[in-house]
């Protein structure tokens, strides 16, 4: 009889090793933690890290780096190890209240100070008197206790950046002495839905390179999809006129081609997205999946380099592995997400929007929109990928409520009517 005992207590033991492993490894204690006039307008930040060797340093392009002032003293460097993130505390975040904390998570190229408290600027001429607020200061002057994180690489790869948002979520848990049922609500913004999906869904148990990161702990109660690539984009293998863009401007920012001809000179860009580490995991074959290629994507050879840029081959202006491989090459991520689906316990809200023209050049009389025109969309994203609801309940998770705005990308976390959706979602009055 002992001896069953022990073989059964070490199996509990060992069959729960790896969680054990897992939890350890963030360690919950700051290691650095400003506040005061500096944080302005939040009310603290904590530098923290984990453990776990999964956790690699990331290549950045020089316009990548960490730049905002503050960011650059909380991560003490300006190109920070993934093993760190920062938690954003909003002011009244320890006021006691019956609503559910909030954590929001920034997308690509940006960071809590510019997507969610002064979202007109990178970096706010005067931190303490913003003129045009954002969601962040709309949520906590409505009572809710809001945190947010700022990822170490802001286009850094997604599970890693899905991990960092389980132990945000333990970070908060921690400070707010939440009981066995503490749940957040999260709302993420373009890029971030990838860390949020990728941990509400459970995926990295498919893949042996992220198979240690956290599983879902049903601590997520509702999430609101603000723009969000949920079936993904094609951006960068869509248009030759981007990557000459990206080139002549400098511009941090993903490229396609392996070799592209500019300015007279062969530049190798074999390793260029290295530094952009979790773009490839959004792409999605959308001419496949029925967008076609509109006048944007047209080139001077009888579009030969349109079709060599996105399916592969080589021009005399570009040579390119194509979409399709570097779909593969990156684990087919959207597809695996768009599969499996949120987990079932999980409430879900999406907010898309539909100007497509983000911006415009003027050129003599006439204004040039910028923007995505493909099909329908906000200008960077496709109305088809941002509304794609059956990516989401896959595994019976429920669309609470939908709503698209005649508003452009950045938009949709500024606009009143926006911030008016979300709140509506996060305290219910918007379900079905």
């Amino acid at each position: 009889m002992k001896k069953n005992i022990t073989v059964v207590l070490f199996l509990l033991v060992f069959l729960t090793f790896p969680a054990i492993c897992l939890a350890d490894n963030f360690i919950n204690k700051p290691a650095a933690v400003l506040s005061g006039d500096e944080t302005a307008p939040w009310a603290k930040i904590e530098r923290l890290s984990d453990a776990s060797p999964g956790f690699v340093f990331e290549k950045f392009h020089p316009k990548c780096r960490q730049a905002h002032t503050i960011l650059k003293k909380a991560f003490v460097v300006e190109e920070p190890h993934s093993k760190y993130f920062l938690l954003h505390y909003a002011p009244g975040w320890d006021k006691k209240t019956e609503k559910t904390p909030v954590l929001l998570v920034h997308g690509a190229g940006s960071h809590a100070f510019h997507s969610w408290a002064h979202p007109y600027y990178m970096q706010a001429p005067d931190p303490k008197n913003i003129d045009k607020p954002g969601l962040m200061q709309f949520l906590s002057q409505k009572g809710y206790p809001v945190f947010a994180v700022t990822f170490s690489h802001p286009h850094g790869d997604n599970f890693l950046q899905a991990q960092q948002l389980a132990n945000a979520i333990t970070r908060i848990k921690t400070v707010l002495n939440g009981g066995p049922d503490f749940k957040v609500d999260i709302v993420c913004h373009s890029k971030g839905a990838m860390a949020a999906r990728i941990y509400l869904s459970g995926i990295s148990c498919e893949y042996d390179k992220y198979n240690w990161i956290t599983p879902f702990r049903k601590d997520v109660g509702k999430v609101v999809f603000v723009a969000s690539p949920l079936k993904g984009l094609d951006t960068s293998y869509r248009y030759y006129a981007y990557c000459l863009t990206v080139m002549l401007k400098d511009i941090g920012a993903p490229m396609a081609p392996e070799q592209l001809v500019y300015m007279g000179s062969i530049i190798d860009l074999k390793n260029y997205n290295d530094k952009f580490p979790g773009q490839d995991q959004m792409l999605h074959n959308w001419v496949k999946d029925g967008i076609a290629f509109s006048t944007q994507s047209y080139t001077i050879d009888m579009n030969l380099t349109m079709h060599a840029l996105y399916s592969g081959g080589t021009t005399a202006l570009l040579s390119s592995g194509g979409i399709d491989r570097a779909i593969e090459k990156a684990g087919g991520v959207i597809e695996k997400l768009c599969a499996k689906g949120l987990d079932a316990s999980v409430k879900a809200y999406i907010l898309a929007g539909t100007k497509q023209d983000i911006d415009n050049i003027q050129i003599g009389p006439w204004k040039i929109p910028i923007g995505e025109m493909a099909d329908s969309s906000d200008g960077v994203l496709f109305l088809k990928s941002a509304m794609h609801k059956s990516g989401l309940s896959a595994r019976g998770a429920v669309i609470q409520d939908t709503k698209i705005i005649k508003t452009h990308h950045v938009g949709l976390i500024v606009l009143p009517e926006a911030l008016d959706f979300i709140e509506g979602a996060l305290s219910g009055r918007n379900n079905n």
